[in-house]
């Protein structure tokens, strides 16, 4: 129980993500509630009122027929009146695969106080995948390098989560420098990966620090987001968005060089160009209709995942409609 354990044996730590910190978050799992409740009980139904649009009891909406449309969900007096073939659409409740898009790319290997992003993003991954096995989902990852993407098909098991923890922690180790290679990989190509391998009502949570998300991202989110219900989570450090007044000496891993922060100019210039990238993740997400919650890696991380996603209360995270 989470009660037996001591605040400091959840937190996390350090510059790379390890096993056992993240196999023990399992305790949090009854209190984080990933989705809303379902409105009704079956045998066979999950336990959620999922987007997904299909034969059910709730009637949503009617729109143009589309290829692999069942026949039997033809609106005819609509298709009479209109002339084009209409399909009635539908909410139904049943279980989901969940499916965990972590962003391990040079970029997340960074951080100014407690946890680098990576770290945080690891935490929060397996955080997510606990609670959506405690509700008896199937659980499954896209793990994203520079180069590679690592794939855990959803399962509902502990071992799916297991195989998540123990790929990320691997990818993780490999990070060395948050300066990207030539070639790495774009987040669109996640996108992409995630559209080919998510089935039809599929949950996708995205972790990344979101710096890349941007409009080459648009049509890999549309056709994502016409089947699946997807939320992104922006992992950011504060040294990100504003640089402190006093200068600083900073490193890639490899080299060390002086950064005259005492310039207010420079300070405010690199302000600027942070709070306009973050407005455009925030309008893309709007556009997209994108839940989008932020975290702050050099937060203590358990605190604000109950603050998300507590059983007991709404989400009180920053939401982009």
């Amino acid at each position: 129980m989470l009660k037996a354990l001591n605040h400091t044996e959840l937190e996390l730590r350090g510059a790379y993500p390890e096993v056992e910190p993240l196999v023990r978050l399992r305790y949090i799992a009854r209190q984080l509630q990933l989705f809303k409740p379902r409105l009704a009980r079956s045998d066979q139904a999950g336990g959620l009122l999922t987007r997904y649009r299909g034969r059910g009891m709730n009637f949503e909406e009617v729109r143009d027929y589309q290829a692999g449309d069942d026949v039997r969900t033809i609106d005819w007096r609509v298709t009479a009146r209109t002339g084009t073939t209409h399909t009635k659409l539908y909410q139904e409740e049943r279980e989901r695969p969940v499916v965990v898009l972590l962003d391990l790319r040079s970029p997340m290997f960074f951080g100014s106080h407690l946890a680098f992003k990576s770290v945080a993003a690891s935490g929060i991954a397996a955080a997510l995948g606990w609670a959506g096995l405690q509700h008896s989902d199937r659980i499954g990852a896209l793990l994203f390098g520079d180069r590679d993407i690592d794939t855990v098909r959803p399962r509902r098991s502990h071992h799916a989560v297991l195989s998540m923890i123990h790929g990320m922690v691997a990818r993780a180790g490999e990070l060395q420098s948050p300066i990207a290679e030539p070639g790495s990989q774009s987040l669109k190509t996640l996108l992409e990966e995630a559209r080919r391998i998510a089935r039809p009502g599929s949950a996708l949570f995205l972790i990344s620090d979101c710096h890349d998300l941007d409009e080459s991202c648009a049509q890999p989110l549309y056709l994502l987001t016409r089947h699946a219900d997807l939320q992104v989570i922006r992992i950011t450090d504060p040294l990100e968005r504003q640089l402190p007044a006093q200068s600083l000496t900073i490193s890639d891993g490899r080299q060390r060089t002086f950064l005259n922060a005492g310039s207010r100019p420079l300070r405010e210039y690199f302000a600027d160009k942070q709070a306009q990238a973050r407005a455009d993740v925030e309008q893309l997400c709007r556009k997209h209709r994108l839940p989008l919650l932020d975290f702050d890696n050099t937060q203590p991380l358990v605190p604000a995942l109950l603050s998300f996603y507590s059983a007991r209360q709404p989400a009180n995270g920053r939401h982009a409609q």
